[in-house]
This record gives structure tokens, sequence and C-alpha cells, in this order.
């Protein structure tokens, strides 16, 4: 992932993060932050579809597109994209997750309109400039990726098990962003060119720009490059219930590794919630910081792990609780579950303390400070609460869940997170000579 160029002071305390915005009639919505501090802008573009938007045995083409949107257009064929903006000093980059898929670039303002020029030719002629040589040398870079950061990578398969085991078959969540290699051997250029026209229209999208700018004159090149483009009909999205695991679930793997690591995950609340926001804290008392309770159990005080972490992994439809601990050596992940569900149980019965959420909302509240010093990630923010929360300025919204956060309601969610119904994911060393394996039971 390529940083932001383009960075400006801390924002103000009381954290503010607004923007002017307009609808074009094609349903694209326009979001403007101005920020003359610096010569330079950021531009981001949030498509509304993610790998929960495909289909099971079509799994992968979210991402797919990522990698095709890159590949040329009319206008500009490849490798134009990229050389147009680097020559004038802008860089580009994007990411898929399970919920969207989100495109920006970061250059001299002078580029602004060079940027709306790019992603506008690519948004309306990318379908018709698709060809299956182009879908069949993105899958093979898109299948190596796979090998690279999943089956080849120490611990990798262990990632790609915790959805596979952890929501039902055929749930939206249930299958990897970067999809299978049967799935992407099936994709086919009608398979591609249909996923495109389905999901690539102005409105599913949200853009973004922060920077040297004028809002009037965002807007107006808004609607020159990008307001002719048609709006489509879109299909709905699906919105399964709430998933619980009915019981316990535990996977054994081997790995070409050294040290044995445990990871346990449970299905958690969704994206945007006060759950949500809850369930953040609890894995910052548990795993953030020297003084967090697992560390200091596990790593400080048993020397058991030589690491540990928790996460709550936000998503739209549902999240979920992941803690992750390296064994130390000569120890295993056996040790290190009892250690962790004796904090739990800790944790459920009496709650953390007041300095503990205190401590936790501190660093929520740097850590969001920080990543809005960019211009890049200020764009990508105000996208993402336009299109997940349906408001651009939800920050101070967002930030006043935590600041609801007493012991009572930390307590109250860590009994309704850490139940029975969870994955336990084991990953020991392979034996010498043996191929690497995975199983559930």
């Amino acid at each position: 992932m390529i940083l932001p160029l383009v960075m400006t002071a801390l924002l103000a305390p009381g954290l503010s993060l607004g923007a002017e915005s307009t609808t074009l009639d094609n349903g694209l919505v326009v979001l403007v932050s101005p920020d003359h501090t610096v010569p330079g802008v950021a531009v981001d573009l949030w498509y509304q579809v993610g790998s929960r938007d495909e289909a099971p045995g079509r799994t992968g083409f979210a991402h797919l597109f990522e990698h095709l949107m890159f590949m040329g257009a009319r206008h500009a064929p490849y490798p134009e994209f990229d050389t147009i903006m680097e020559a004038a000093g802008g860089v580009n980059n994007a990411f898929t997750n399970e919920d969207c898929t989100n495109y920006h670039e970061v250059g001299p303002a002078n580029l602004l309109e060079t940027f709306l020029w790019l992603e506008a030719d690519r948004l309306a002629t990318l379908d018709a400039m698709m060809t299956a040589d182009k879908v069949q040398a993105q899958r093979l870079v898109v299948r190596n990726e796979r090998r690279q950061s999943y089956e080849n990578r120490p611990y990798g398969m262990a990632e790609l098990v915790i959805q596979e085991q952890l929501f039902p078959k055929g749930h939206p969540y249930s299958w990897p962003v970067i999809g299978s290699h049967e799935d992407l051997e099936a994709a086919t250029l009608a398979d591609v060119v249909a996923f495109f026209r389905t999901w690539y229209v102005p409105n599913n999208a949200v853009l973004a720009v922060v920077g040297d700018v004028e809002p009037a004159r965002v807007f107006e090149l808004a609607r020159k490059y990008l307001g002719f483009i048609p709006r489509r009909e879109l299909p709905a999205r699906v919105k399964p219930a709430t998933y619980a695991m009915p019981a316990a679930k535990r996977v054994s793997l081997t790995d070409r590794v050294e040290a044995e690591k445990l990871i346990i995950a449970w299905p958690s609340p969704a994206l945007a919630t006060q759950a949500d926001a809850e369930a953040d804290l609890l894995a910052a008392t548990l795993a953030r910081g020297k003084a967090s309770r697992l560390y200091e159990r596990l790593v400080h005080e048993r020397q058991l792990a030589t690491s540990v972490r928790a996460m709550q992994r936000s998503m739209e439809l549902q999240s979920f609780f992941v803690i992750e601990a390296m064994a130390a050596p000569g120890h295993t992940t056996q040790e290190l579950e009892k250690v962790i569900d004796e904090e739990l149980a800790r944790l459920v019965a009496g709650g953390p303390t007041q300095a503990e959420i205190d401590s936790a909302r501190a660093r929520h509240e740097s850590d969001v400070a920080r990543e809005l010093q960019g211009l890049r990630s200020r764009a990508q923010q105000l996208a993402q609460y336009q299109a997940q929360w349906g408001d651009a300025g939800a920050l101070a919204r967002d930030l006043e869940r935590y600041q609801r956060s007493t012991p009572a309601s930390q307590r109250a969610a860590a009994a309704t997170l850490f139940v029975p119904g969870r994955l336990v994911v084991e990953v020991k060393p392979a034996p010498p000579g043996r191929p690497v394996t995975g199983g559930a039971r």
C-alpha cells in the first residue's frame, strides 16, 4: 500500500472532519473538504461492492476487479493510467475488503482534473475495453498473490481459515476476499463484464476530494467528467440474520513454522454500533501495550508467549473478534488457551477498570487524530462515513460511541461476546518431511 505523500498538522482537539457535498443527477455523491495549508489533493472513490457481493463458486471477483481497473480503458490504455499521473508527481492505489472496493490518488493540486478524467475513463469504458487476455493476465497475478500472501507465508493459511470456519457455508463473509484458485480459474470474460456492469455505476459510489481545492470547482469537474455516466438499477445486497456459533469449533493446522500459534475468534457486533465500539475497547484492554492484561500474563509474567494481540474486525453485516498468541519456545497452544480463558473469565466477572477504559479510549482517539493527518486518509474516511453511515460528517457520532462506554457496559459486552460458541485455530510446526496439513473437527 502506498502511503499518502501529503501531510498536514494534527487536527485540533475536539476532532472534526467536515465536507461540502452534492449528489449528481446520476446518483454519484461528491464530497469536498478544502485544506489550503498544503499544495496537494487526494481523491478517493469508494464503490459499495466487496467480496460479500459475490456468489459461491464465483468468489474473488471484487478483488480481481481491483487489479483489472488498472489495466487501462479507452482513452488511457495500459499502462497510461499510472504513467500519466506519475509523470506529474501523482501516486495511486486501491484496496478491496468484504464490503467495499476503494480507489485513490494523491498528488499536486493541479492534478485534480487529471485524476477525475482517469477515473471517469475507466468507469465509463472499462467494460467495453475488457478482453479475455486482460482477465487471464490479472487472474494469474491474483493467484500468485494468494500463494505469496497466504499459502506460502508462515501462518498464512490460518488467516484464510478464520472466516471460512467462523461463518456458516454460504454466508457472505464465509469466503476470503482473494477468492479461491478454482473460482478464479472459472471466471469468464462474460462473468467479469457482468460483474462490472452490475456494481460499477455512479449511484453505487462516493467521490471524496480533500486538499487545496475549492468546492465549486470540484463539483464542476465532477459533473464534467462523471456526470454523463448513466446510473443503473442496483440489485439488493444480501443481508443475512446475525449469526452466533451454536457450539465451539476447533481447527488444527500444521505449517512450515517453528513456533505454535493460537487463534480464538467469535462472531461479534456489526460496524458502527455501540457494541462494536465496546468490543474495540475490550480488545485494547486485553492486548494493546505491555500493560494490557494478556501481555502481562502471557508474555511478561508467565513467559508462555512471545506476542499477543486482540482486535475487533469491524464489518458492515457482522464483525468478528479475534485473539492471537504466538507460543514461546517450549510452550504450546494448550497453555496459551488456558491462560487466555482465565483472563477472559476475569474480564467477564469484573469488567475493565475505569482507568483501563480511559486508557483504551485515549489510545483510540490518538489513533484517529494521527490517521486524519493525511489528505488521503481523510478523503477515505469521508467516503466511508458517507457510504456506510449515510453521513460524511459522522466523525463526532463515531467517537461518541467510545465516550459512552462505562465499566458496566464493558462488563456486559464481555459477557455477551466471550461465549462458548467460538472458533479455536491451532497452528503447529509440521514434522520434518511431512506435508502441511489442516482440518476441522
